[in-house]
């Protein structure tokens, strides 16, 4: 049976066993990684410093804001814009939420387009773009102002002398997702804000189209259950302008045809196949049709010419026939004298 042999005791390094260059490298690796934690530790400290001076001096009061400057502004009161903004004097202006702040912009029903920034040190800027008034729409108990867009803008009283106002039959709605329950506010304002229904769309889309020469002549225009639009103009003439389509040919042809046709007594004008328009009148009444104005125009200036050339003619047939009478009566005369001389 073997032993395991014993185990050889370790000699203990001392201190002063160790090379003093070890020691010295050692001194200096300690005393650089001190520096650097204390060089950190100081960074770090300045940083929040920093950090903590910029954040209490841009919640300062120095930096709130006491000032909103408006562009593009024609019709929309300032306050309802800084109101409805959510944005109140004396907030901090490195706080305030631009993005929330154009988005409640854009729900007013009168802005169009909206941007919002800030101007240090106590600015704030709008740069809007309001909704264009269109037309005035009537529904069944509705009498509300759209845009350009589609947009409906406020409720009216009433019709306002000039408006141009579009009916609409019952059946039609008025906006898009139009709620037909039961509701707290009148029907007319729980519509504001809204966008108007496609078919109604389209049909604002025409009278927004029309030339100002044309548009002064419409006294208003009514859209069908069935989308066809029809416009009454200042002098009782009905245009049938059918679907809201082929928009550019058909304000063409209504255009073409009353700067041609004879007005008086017109009754319908039917443009709902802009390149087969037609018109038609009310009895008893004379031609319409572009030849009797061009008939009438000829007879006025056949008459005006023919007036002239006959008294340039006939005055010129006095003049000669005078001019030989008197010749022939003066050298009649002359001779007989001298013949009469001559006897004596």
């Amino acid at each position: 049976m073997t032993t395991a042999a014993p185990l050889k005791p370790q000699k203990r390094v001392i201190a002063s066993q160790v090379e003093p260059r070890i020691v010295d490298r050692r001194r200096t690796v300690e005393l650089v990684a001190r520096r650097k934690r204390h060089r950190i530790q100081i960074a770090s400290g300045l940083v929040i410093l920093l950090v903590a001076a910029v954040v209490g001096l841009a919640l300062s009061p120095l930096f709130a804001v006491q000032k909103v400057t408006i562009l593009g502004r024609n019709g929309i009161e300032e306050a309802a814009l800084v109101s409805g903004s959510g944005i109140s004097m004396g907030d901090h202006l490195v706080a305030v939420d631009l993005a929330a702040a154009r988005d409640a912009l854009m729900d007013m029903p009168w802005v169009a387009s909206a941007h919002v920034e800030r101007k240090w040190p106590h600015t704030v800027v709008f740069n809007i773009t309001e909704q264009k008034p269109a037309a005035l729409l009537q529904s069944a108990d509705s009498l509300v102002l759209v845009s350009s867009t589609g947009r409906i803008l406020q409720s009216e009283p009433e019709a306002a002398p000039g408006q141009l106002l579009l009916k609409l039959d019952g059946a039609i709605l008025l906006a898009r997702n139009e709620s037909t329950g039961p509701s707290s506010l009148p029907a007319d304002q729980g519509l504001v804000g809204k966008t108007v229904s496609s078919d109604v769309s389209q049909a604002v889309g025409v009278l927004e189209r029309m030339p100002d020469s044309l548009r002064s002549e419409v006294a208003g225009a009514r859209l069908s259950k069935a989308g066809a639009l029809s416009l009454e103009l200042t002098d009782g003439t009905q245009v049938l302008f059918g679907p809201p389509e082929d928009i550019s040919a058909k304000l063409l042809a209504v255009e073409s045809v009353l700067n041609q046709v004879v007005r008086e007594c017109m009754k319908t004008l039917d443009v709902r196949e802009p390149t087969r328009a037609a018109v038609s009148r009310g009895p008893g009444c004379v031609g319409i049709s572009p030849s009797s104005s061009s008939t009438k125009k000829t007879s006025q200036s056949g008459s005006q010419s023919g007036s002239q050339s006959g008294s340039q003619s006939g005055s010129q047939t006095g003049s000669q026939s005078g001019s030989q009478t008197g010749s022939q009566s003066g050298s009649q005369t002359g001779s007989s004298e001298g013949s009469s001389s001559g006897r004596n």
